[in-house]
């Protein structure tokens, strides 16, 4: 598959995502989970077509990948998360909320990623090479003398205006949700376990104490999932905690300056 050939798989890849919200949406949890491994394999391939590296397992493919500097370790991190989580429910029968909403989760962070350089999310480029598609634009300009053709220039703006168009469905498809959950994933669990069961409530959070983060964590400028998000932490990250805002939001120090959390994300060291 050629490098210009990647807007024809977001058609693909777009509606893998959706498919796996409206699972989601319907607590079709297994079904969620298998259908963001597949999207996760679709990604995989689209890339290693491009990089020029042969068809293998998933995990072998996914290291080749970063090795060669077309994905990032946190990508490739990612994708072998979001792919063993979907084993796990293919072969388990995992039908967990939390897992599907980890899945969908982190799925919804690499495909914006993806459509970064129209290849790789802050992928690396191998040393001393250009991509593909930059030789063919240069070649062109040489041949035409008058610069970038339309035709390059909609090859261009294509998977942006996509991704675009993506991201409005998804905010408008996905249901409000009360400001205690700061995921992005419709249905969360811990909100059944807080009903039914008070004793499985998250501990408060005591200042003095170490604290990491227990999955990929918004960092907020203000206690609220509309604030703006000024960082983000990723999983098992050391949080340097500084107090207790409410029930929900937990304030820290983040490069130099006081931030929010979400508190139910935080965990004794």
């Amino acid at each position: 598959m050629a490098r210009n050939d990647i807007p024809n798989g977001w058609d693909k890849i777009r509606q893998n995502v959706q498919e796996t919200e409206r699972l989601m949406g319907q607590k079709q949890y297994n079904q969620s989970m298998i259908k963001a491994k597949q999207t996760v394999e679709y990604m995989v391939k689209l890339q290693c077509e491009q990089a020029g590296i042969m068809e293998g397992s998933m995990d072998s493919m996914i290291h080749e990948l970063y090795n060669n500097g077309w994905i990032s370790k946190s990508t490739a991190e990612h994708y072998l998360q979001i792919y063993d989580i979907g084993t796990k429910a293919a072969k388990n029968g995992d039908n967990g909320a939390y897992n599907a909403n980890q899945a969908y989760h982190v799925l919804s962070q690499e495909i914006y990623s993806f459509a970064d350089n129209g290849k790789a999310p802050h992928g690396r480029r191998p040393a001393g090479s250009r991509p593909q598609q930059s030789r063919n634009r240069s070649a062109g300009s040489r041949q035409s003398g008058s610069g970038m053709q339309p035709a390059d220039l909609l090859k261009f703006v294509v998977p942006i205006v996509l991704v675009i168009i993506l991201i409005v469905l998804i905010r408008v498809l996905t249901p409000k949700k009360p400001a205690t959950e700061e995921t992005s994933a419709p249905v969360i669990t811990t909100e059944t376990a807080e009903t039914t069961a008070p004793e499985t409530e998250p501990e408060s959070t005591a200042s003095g104490s170490s604290y990491k983060t227990t999955t990929t964590l918004n960092v907020r400028k203000e206690p609220s999932t509309d604030a703006d998000r000024i960082g983000k932490l990723d999983p098992g990250a050391s949080v340097e905690y500084l107090r207790d805002h409410d029930d929900t939001w937990a304030v820290i120090k983040y490069n130099g300056q006081e931030a929010y959390v979400a508190k139910e994300f935080l965990t004794a060291e």
